[in-house]
């Protein structure tokens, strides 16, 4: 909803979203996604979090900035 905290998803296939909800949990099922989405969640960050980067050839996210204290995994 408006005004409600956003969270960055950040998907084992490379792809970033932000989504808002008053809790991570809320702003997955506002977004569409059910339990089964988190399976193909790496990890989530609180707020919008431009601070990883993709790496195709290692298919993981690598950190662009020391400032990642907020990613949950």
């Amino acid at each position: 909803m408006k005004g409600d905290p956003q969270f960055t998803l950040f998907w084992r296939g490379g792809k970033r979203e932000i989504v808002e909800g008053r809790t991570i949990a809320e702003a997955m099922t506002l977004a569409g996604y059910s339990g089964g989405a988190v399976r193909a969640l790496d990890f989530y960050a609180v707020g919008a979090d431009p601070n990883w980067t993709w790496v195709e050839t290692t298919r993981e996210w690598i950190p662009t900035l020391s400032s990642t204290k907020d990613a949950k995994p």
